[in-house]
């Protein structure tokens, strides 16, 4: 049997090793706490930078399509025989207009390029993200809308085509 002497001699050497390991083991797990933060961070930064890239070519690309789709209509109508005065026309010109405006005013909101984020909290952050993500929905709704419209006056010329070249048999 051990004498009472040695068992406190082992109790204090068991305390202080178990002191030992609880604050190394406080040290580490603050430490990587402090590094998940970061990486977090990192990764929210690279996303909302991607997203920013990425909404800034959609919303820099919509009035070149726009004014594609308004020539390409332009030119299937007096194809068919619709003058620039008929209602679907008129209609057409408004909604473009319309449309233009609401480019212009999503090109205003776009956040800046060369922005590192590298200051912004995790919240700011997810905020930005959600917001870059709101703009580069409304950019595809309108690009989806003059896509459409372009695929439409494609259709219409080719029919055009095919009942031109019927007529001249």
């Amino acid at each position: 049997m051990l004498s009472p002497a040695t068992l406190g001699i082992i109790g204090t050497v068991t305390g202080i090793v178990g002191a030992i390991t609880g604050l190394v083991g406080l040290v580490l797990g603050w430490t990587n706490y402090w590094r998940l933060r970061q990486i977090k961070a990192l990764d929210l930064r690279l996303e909302l930078r991607k997203q920013v890239s990425d909404v800034r070519a959609d919303v820099e690309a919509l009035p070149a399509l726009l004014e594609r789709a308004q020539a390409s209509r332009s030119a299937a109508r007096a194809a068919m025989g619709r003058g620039q005065q008929s209602g679907d026309n008129v209609i057409w010109k408004g909604e473009l207009e319309s449309d233009l405006k609401i480019v212009q005013a999503l090109a205003r909101e776009l956040p800046d390029a060369k922005e590192t984020y590298r200051r912004s909290k995790h919240q700011e952050l997810e905020n930005k993200l959600v917001e870059a993500h709101t703009l580069a929905a409304k950019a595809a709704q309108l690009r989806k809308k003059y896509e459409t419209a372009l695929a439409s006056d494609d259709r219409d010329r080719d029919y055009i085509r095919a009942n031109v070249s019927k007529g001249f048999k």
